[in-house]
């Protein structure tokens, strides 16, 4: 019977996710170096790396934490004299309708009056900001003033070893501020018992090493060891990022690649894409964790991948426009010049897009009666997202016009340019 309920239960959840995954949309496979298991961002997305292992719960970074139904304060203008009464219409008044002239009503339209120039304070384009590739980072590397309970010993690391009863076992001195160094291959020479493998242990735990191998020479040896100069690792670390005598700061930037990586002083590749910059700090500094002690990293982003549509088809100068904040399709249009009158058909808009796993969407958008001014929320005027194609195709009439031209003034009339054709008429048109 438990079989049974397991094949049950199998089965429903396949039947549920041929459901949900409609016919012909391609399930994003995970990727080794990344982890993704489905596209970065997307409801059910799964934190790749080191974070969401040792972290052992979800991520809690700030966000304003602002929505359509918490928008952030607004402010506030002194009123004048005159107050417009003005009708308008609103979106949310009708969400599954366009209205048109005849639904104006009176509204509040300019609630900031001549503080309209500055715009209220809009709900962000976006929750969290997620990384993409091409966003440039600034990584900003600190001496962490935090208390390290497993300090380890590294290779370059200075420490004093002595003992209580026996006088002669001294190696480096505090005072002088000198010790026997930990070599290249993580050890340490004493005398009597010669070579001892000292990098990555704790005090404590070389410690005891020393005294149990002492007891051999000694019965109660008493060893101590006291750290001279530790961490030098992190020495190492601050002195590869230090430019302030060049670009100024303690840190580096780093673009991130076609693969989704920065790449950072001695944890090599990390994957970035599709993170907040408060994910990316937490990944990094547990990992810097595993190798060296009194070390954090800020990050910070230092520019922004850039973001562009094209437009093309019947406008006055097609080509790419850059996205610089949210743009609707209109607005696009009058970016690449407006559509040349007489001749583009904004009936039938084409926008070929591109979503998260590179597979091609497209839709087509209506926008005359926007453009005309009699629709006034017409649910067509969309927004392009970034890398959109926006294609303004030629009307039927003009279509028409450009065959008559190609084929008959430009083609036979080009190529046999009779000066008469038929009796009384000729080039200039009837003649008597």
């Amino acid at each position: 019977m438990k079989a049974l309920a397991n094949r049950s239960l199998f089965l429903a959840l396949g039947l549920a996710a041929a459901i949900a995954c409609p016919s012909g949309a391609q399930v994003v496979t995970p990727v080794s170096n990344h982890g993704y298991s489905m596209p970065v961002g997307q409801p059910g997305y799964v934190m790749p790396m080191h974070s969401q292992m040792t972290a052992g719960g979800a991520m809690q970074c700030d966000n304003c934490g602002y929505s359509a139904t918490n928008p952030p304060a607004q402010p506030q203008v002194a009123a004048g004299h005159c107050q417009p009464c003005m009708v308008g219409v609103d979106c949310a008044d009708n969400c599954y309708r366009s209205q048109t002239a005849r639904d104006l009503h009176p509204y509040n339209f300019q609630p900031l009056a001549h503080g309209e120039f500055r715009g209220p304070v809009r709900v962000p384009s976006t929750m969290q900001n997620r990384i993409r590739v091409g966003d440039q980072l600034r990584f900003i590397y600190l001496r962490s003033q935090l208390k390290s309970p497993n300090f380890r010993l590294q290779i370059g690391d200075e420490i004093e070893v002595t003992s209580i009863q026996d006088a002669d076992i001294k190696v480096g001195d505090l005072v002088q501020g000198r010790g026997v160094v930990i070599n290249m291959d993580g050890n340490i020479e004493l005398r009597m018992i010669g070579t001892v493998a000292a990098a990555g242990m704790t005090i404590p735990q070389l410690r005891r090493v020393l005294n149990e191998r002492y007891k051999k020479f000694i019965k109660q040896p008493a060893i101590d060891v006291v750290l001279v100069k530790g961490n030098s690792l992190l020495e190492s670390i601050i002195n590869s990022v230090d430019a302030r005598a060049g670009a100024g700061g303690q840190g580096i930037r780093d673009t991130v690649d076609a693969d989704g990586n920065v790449r950072l002083p001695k944890i090599g590749a990390v994957c970035v894409l599709g993170l907040t910059t408060c994910e990316i700090k937490r990944e990094i500094n547990l990992r810097y964790q595993e190798i060296v002690s009194g070390l954090e990293v800020d990050v910070q982003i230092e520019s922004e991948a850039p973001r562009f549509a094209w437009v093309g088809g019947a406008v006055a100068t097609p080509g790419r426009i850059t996205l610089n904040g949210p743009t609707t399709v209109t607005q696009a249009i009058i970016e690449a010049g407006g559509i040349i009158d007489q001749r583009g058909n904004n009936r039938r808009i084409a926008i070929f897009r591109r979503a998260e796993d590179w597979r091609l969407i497209a839709t087509l958008v209506d926008l005359a009666g926007v453009h005309s001014a009699r629709s006034l929320t017409s649910t067509d005027e969309i927004w392009v997202r970034d890398r959109d194609t926006i294609i303004v195709p030629l009307k039927p009439v003009a279509r028409f016009n450009d065959f008559v031209d190609n084929v008959f003034t430009r083609g036979i009339y080009g190529v046999l340019p009779f000066a008469q054709v038929g009796e009384g008429f000729n080039a200039n048109g009837f003649v008597n």
